[in-house]
Order: C-alpha cells, then structure tokens, then sequence
C-alpha cells in the first residue's frame, strides 16, 4: 500500500510538472507572437534633414511637414529655412543636410568644385523680373540704362539675362548686385532701381506696390528649380527620400483642393509670407515631383559657360539621380 501511494503521489508530481512546463511554453510562444506582429507594425522613423528657401518652392514641403504628411510615410523631416543661398549651400557643404531645394546653377556649380551632388527631382520655381513702381512696362523698356537689382551668378542672374536677351534689352541692361532680397524689394519699392528680379512671393508683393511684369522664367519656358542631395546621401537615405517624394505629392493634393486661407498662417509662420498677401496672392496649381526639365539644363549650362562660370560640360544623365522618383 505504501509503495502503491508513493508511485500515485510520483505520477501527480509528473503529471503536475508537465501541466506547469505546457503552461510556460504556451506563455513563451504568445510572447513571440505578439512581439513578431509588434515589430512587424513599429518601424522606427527615417529621418532627413533638408534645406529650403524662403520661397513659393518651399510650400509643398512645408505643408507637407505641418500637415503631418510625412509622418503618414514614416519619416521625420527636419526643415531649416534659408533667406540665402550661400547659408543654405555652407550647410550642405558641411554635411548638415541631406538635400536641399536648389536650382540648375548650383547643380553645376557643385560638380566644377568636385561635390558629388545630383538633381533628384524637379521643384516649383517662378523668377520674375519686375520695374519700379514708377515705370510702366512701356516706360521701363524706353529706359536708356536699366538697373536691375539681382544676386550675381545665380539663378536670379540668369532668369534677368534670359528675360533681356528675349525682350532685346541686353545692350541697355545693367546689373546692380544685391544678394540680400528683402533689400533688392526696399530700394525697387523706393524707385533707386529700373527693376529688380524677384522670386515669388516677393515678386507679387513688388507689382502690388506698383511694379510692372517684365518678363518670368515659366514665360520663357524654363523651370530651373530642382531638389539636390549627395550621392551619398542618396545611398544612406534611398527609402526616406522615397517616402519623401511620396508625402510631397500628398501636400500638393492638398494644396490644390484647399482654400489658402486654411494654411496661409502656416506660410507667415515657417516662410515669412507677408500677412498682408493672404488676401491678393495666388496660390498657384502645384504639380507631382517630377524629372528636371532638360531643355532648362542645356540653356544654364551654355548660359554659365559663356558666363566664364564653369569650364567643363555636363551630361543630364551624369548629374542626376531619377530612380527615386514616385511611379517609375
């Protein structure tokens, strides 16, 4: 009888044991399983760090970020704003961007120095050429010696040289640099000026004050606004500026369905638009990312080499790096 309960007793302690150790592996593998689906759902953010102008341009990106666009696309996108150009292209050189809104010019100007930088995309960017307040456009073309207020070897600069060689007032065309715009808009809207070459909004806040349109890039055809990164870049951040481009294109739907008076205030804050613009300035219909326009890159490049800007030639193809474009 002892031995009888000894072997029960033996059996309830097996038994028991296996009941505690099935217990414990059906808690490990829910464990495993909710800590699969868990990562599978939880991706830490890629981030970008990325430069824009004070600009029309900059908008998408903006909104794009207030909006809370590229978090939807699990990015972290840290935006600084620049009032020049040369700030913006200092950060870049010292690797404190990952890209950056530029233009053609720059695209060329990085590859003479021996910066591996490459046009990604194409952006928005509209340079115009407007008189002083107390010209007409009639007047202005009358004048003898036309002083136009610009930022020397840039895209301000070769918007003004394309807009007189088409207008023919090339030989009467003299060109004042003044790098600062906020400055070039005072001394225009003080008639110290014939004209002065302007991105938008500031461009709009000229002719309200008086100003005549002259003459734009987009009238002649050409749109040499692009987004820049470095190759390495490219190579550490392929899926982040995926998702950026896709978020862009996101903020550019709702641009194009929404009255400017929801995010206006957005603009003033982040840009510095001019509050009193909310009311007058058109918001223009913006467009998917897109390649940069070719035509534009053959014109700033034979533009710059006769300018004495740069001694080598470029190959659209060997400048830019398209692949990360949406629906390709």
């Amino acid at each position: 009888m002892i031995e009888c309960s000894v072997e029960k007793k033996r059996e309830d302690r097996v038994l028991k044991n296996y009941k505690i150790i099935g217990k414990v592996q059906s808690v490990s593998v829910l464990l495993f399983v909710i800590a699969f689906f868990v990562g599978c759902n939880s991706t830490e953010n890629k981030q970008l760090d990325i430069g824009v102008m004070s600009d029309l341009g900059a908008v998408p990106i903006v909104i794009a970020k207030e909006k809370g666009f590229f978090e939807e696309e699990n990015i972290d996108v840290n935006l600084e704003v620049f009032r020049s150009a040369v700030d913006r292209d200092s950060a870049l050189q010292t690797n404190n961007l990952d890209g950056a809104m530029a233009d053609m010019l720059t695209i060329f100007f990085y590859r003479e120095a021996g910066y591996d930088m490459k046009m990604v995309s194409n952006t928005y960017g509209n340079y115009k050429l407007v008189s002083s307040p107390d010209l007409t456009s009639e007047e202005f073309m009358a004048v003898d010696k036309k002083q136009i207020g610009l930022s020397s070897n840039t895209v301000i600069d070769f918007a003004t040289s394309v807009i007189a060689d088409e207008m023919g007032f090339t030989d009467t065309l003299d060109k004042v640099a003044i790098p600062q715009m906020p400055v070039r808009l005072e001394m225009l809207g003080s008639n110290e000026l014939s004209g002065a070459t302007l991105p938008e909004p500031l461009a709009t806040n000229a002719m309200i004050d008086g100003g005549a349109l002259i003459g734009d890039t987009e009238g002649e055809g050409l749109y040499p606004a692009i987004m820049i990164f470095s190759q390495a870049s490219i190579e550490e951040n392929t899926e982040a500026i995926e998702s950026f481009f896709l978020a862009y294109n996101e903020a550019v739907d709702y641009l194009n369905t929404t009255d400017a008076s929801e995010y206006y205030d957005i603009l003033v804050e982040d840009l510095g638009f001019s509050e009193s613009l909310e009311d007058i300035f058109e918001i223009p219909e913006f467009e998917y990312i897109d390649r940069p326009d070719q035509n534009t890159f053959d014109v700033a490049q034979s533009w710059m080499q006769e300018a004495g800007l740069i001694e080598n030639a470029y190959e659209y193809e060997a400048t830019s790096h398209l692949d990360l474009l949406p629906n390709r």
